[in-house]
């Protein structure tokens, strides 16, 4: 299991990610915000490469890889675009609970079509995390949310257009034997185009004012750093997607504790005690 030091790396650094993020797109313009991260991120692994003298080798891929990463920046940008939209209302002690499920999806797809089988105790950690979900929906209630409010729609949506991206990434990275900084660069750089032309048509109907924060640039540059991270931790060859993404959403143990912290959140506890269940219950799935 060499590649546990950089799973366990990868989300320490999601949780200051996912920190800054909120910070960022809270009253903000979201696509405009999307935009600059998207390039922060890209510049910072173009520096990379460029530092190593990798950049032609990474520059020189064929159509079919270069197709392939396309498709990997539209089921990030659609994750991305969700996961934004959601936070621009939703409390991030609401949110990380919801994108904790994601490894949910992305191991029960695993099991059906990669042959990822469960043990006998993580098959009792998928039920502990299903009856986190559970008891965190009742909560969320209580503060006014629920599964019919629009946000939290976005929210679900971008956990299972992030669960798809992992999924991809075992193809990517095992499969195909893509190296983590050739997707990284790609799929960032894929991801600048297509929020530019978003926020080419946004404009036209959101109004809100775009703030400058010193979060965003260190949005793109730690999520960068994340993935880049978590790829490498996914090229080795006897990496399970499941068990990656189930550690690598960890992370929400930070993003919920210091932004709970931060953003003066409400009910710190009762969505403590469904956070510590599916989390439980993410323990058992990595045994």
């Amino acid at each position: 299991m060499g590649w546990l030091a950089f799973i366990i790396s990868s989300a320490v650094t999601l949780s200051l990610y996912d920190i800054c993020k909120k910070h960022s797109v809270s009253g903000n313009r979201a696509f405009e915000v999307l935009l600059m991260t998207s390039a922060s991120g890209f510049l910072s692994v173009l520096a990379v490469l460029a530092f190593r003298g990798d950049l032609g080798a990474t520059m020189a891929i064929g159509t079919k890889t270069f197709l392939l990463l396309a498709a990997k920046s539209a089921i990030v940008g659609a994750s991305w675009s969700f996961a934004y939209w959601a936070l621009k209302t939703l409390p991030v002690t609401i949110m990380g609970p919801i994108r904790a499920t994601g490894p949910i999806w992305t191991t029960l797809v695993a099991i059906l079509f990669l042959s990822e089988w469960p043990t006998a105790l993580q098959t009792a950690g998928f039920a502990i995390t299903f009856a986190g979900c559970i008891a965190f929906s009742f909560a969320t209630k209580r503060e006014g949310f629920s599964l019919k409010t629009p946000s939290i729609i976005l929210a679900i949506l971008a956990t299972l257009f992030g669960s798809a991206s992992a999924l991809y990434d075992k193809l990517l990275l095992q499969k195909l034997s893509i190296p983590p900084l050739t997707v990284l660069f790609w799929f960032m750089g894929g991801m600048c185009v297509i929020y530019l032309i978003a926020c080419l048509i946004a404009r036209k109907f959101d109004s809100t004012p775009l703030k400058w924060r010193v979060t965003i640039p260190a949005v793109g540059i730690l999520l960068a750093l994340s993935d880049f991270l978590y790829f490498t931790a996914i090229s080795y060859s006897d990496a399970r997607i499941s068990i990656i993404s189930t550690i690598r959403r960890t992370s929400t143990i930070g993003t919920f504790i210091i932004g709970g912290a931060i953003f003066a959140e409400r009910n710190l506890w009762r969505n403590g005690l469904a956070l510590t269940a599916i989390l439980a219950g993410v323990i058992l799935l990595t045994i």
